[in-house]
């Protein structure tokens, strides 16, 4: 399955074994009271934050652990009320590079149902039917010429945007870019520096959780002590040895400070830092915007439309404007559209209603008004509109080389990035 099988480098993913996070999911009863006088302020509580929050209390250090949010989690959250009975993830859904990935054994040990994902089979449609074995073997050359393309860039080292010089081959070129760029990547090709795609690990193999993987994570942060509803203004770290944390709740000092938000958090002024970044840092944020990955989730009443469960659907474009399904994952009644790039910020914009209307329009050019006969019910993920999060995860502009180790480079020792965009060949991802 292309998006699976052909997005990144797989040979990186041997290369470097997962830092490892204590499969327990408690604490020591000293680590669950929240310190006075910390050693840290961890600012957010996803993935980043509640990682780090664990390895400061298993090697005796205090934090105070600050989300703005009313939940934990971060981008891996599992909605379970739109749908009763099923489980949405809104971000996160895969357990990349799960031979590695650290929260596997964490899922594992929480009970939860895991499959493997990486032969789930494609249905590729043109028009209102599927592929023909012609369209199919023009589908593959076209995947096979894009990545031979990426492979050579990459190789090159090429610190510029691959799609000027990805071949043209409609309408099958621009159905692996967009499974390349923005369902990928986030962006598109026209946007993200090949380079950094090429360092980034492959994704392979992957793992879903029927639970969802936004309920791995709240539970493996569930008995950390956390200021919820909390959110960080600003952070002075000029003066003195340590740091001074703004909320509105009130000032904290501590000896350091972890800021695990978004680039686009970081990047849109909410949060002051006093002095000013140095040029450095703001470089390493200019380079490294927010991408965004959007879904379209579906419910349906049973008919399944001669698709099958954990498979993918596409169709023949020469329109970027475009919606590639998951179907029926774990066999529920659900499909889950892909939205990103460029056009994911569109439909962001407009709403849920008109993001819910655009997907089922994609499916109705292929399947007839059958479709609006079996619908229920859609939601739609405002990653883009989230004022905590302002995209879906950082992507690397062509000609920032470096732009990830510059930003999770420390400051006078006590100010420090963390996050998905300063994970090395495991960013974009939670497991990062």
């Amino acid at each position: 399955m292309p998006l699976l099988a052909a997005t990144r480098r797989r040979f990186l993913g041997g290369l470097l074994a997962a830092t490892a996070l204590p499969v327990a999911t408690t604490l020591p009863g000293w680590a669950r009271a929240e310190a006075a006088n910390p050693d840290v302020v961890i600012v957010g509580a996803g993935a980043a934050g509640i990682a780090a929050a664990r390895a400061l209390a298993g090697e005796g250090l205090s934090f105070v652990l600050l989300e703005a949010k009313d939940r934990i989690g971060g981008r891996a959250f599992t909605d379970t009320a739109s749908f009763p009975g099923l489980a949405f993830d809104h971000g996160c859904s895969w357990l990349h590079q799960a031979d590695r990935n650290p929260f596997l054994p964490i899922a594992k040990a929480q009970g939860r149902t895991l499959q493997g994902h990486d032969d789930s089979g494609e249905a590729v449609f043109v028009g209102d039917g599927g592929a023909n074995d012609s369209g199919r073997t023009a589908y593959g050359r076209a995947w096979d010429a894009v990545k031979a393309k990426l492979r050579e860039m990459g190789e090159a080292g090429l610190d510029e945007a691959p799609g000027p010089r990805l071949p043209s081959m409609p309408p099958w070129s621009q159905v692996s870019k967009a499974w390349i760029g923005p369902l990928s990547m986030g962006a598109d090709a026209e946007d993200f520096s090949a380079a950094d795609y090429w360092t980034l690990a492959e994704t392979e193999p992957n793992v879903i959780v029927r639970e969802g993987y936004g309920a791995v994570v709240a539970a493996y942060g569930a008995a950390l002590p956390v200021r919820l509803a909390t959110p960080v203004t600003g952070i002075r770290w000029g003066q003195g040895q340590g740091v001074t944390v703004e909320t509105p709740a009130g000032d904290l000092a501590a000896r350091a400070c972890l800021v695990t938000v978004s680039t686009g958090v970081l990047a849109s002024g909410g949060l002051r830092f006093d002095p000013a970044l140095p040029p450095a840092k703001q470089a390493a944020l200019e380079g490294l915007p927010m991408g965004l990955l959007a879904k379209v989730a579906l419910r349906f009443d049973g008919r399944r439309f001669g698709l099958r469960p954990n498979e993918w659907l596409s169709y023949a474009t020469k329109d970027p404007r475009l919606c590639y399904f998951l179907t029926w994952p774990f066999d529920q009644d659900l499909m889950i559209g892909f939205v990103g790039g460029r056009f994911g910020f569109e439909p962001s914009a407009a709403g849920e209603t008109a993001a819910i209307d655009f997907a089922l329009g994609e499916l109705r050019r292929i399947f007839g008004a059958e479709i609006d006969k079996h619908f229920v019910a859609g939601r739609f993920t405002p990653w883009a509109q989230d004022p905590q999060v302002l995209g879906g995860y950082a992507y690397q502009r062509p000609g920032a080389r470096g732009a990830r180790q510059a930003l999770a480079e420390p400051l006078a020792e006590r100010l420090v990035f963390g996050g998905e965009a300063t994970a090395g060949l495991d960013s974009t991802n939670c497991g990062g």
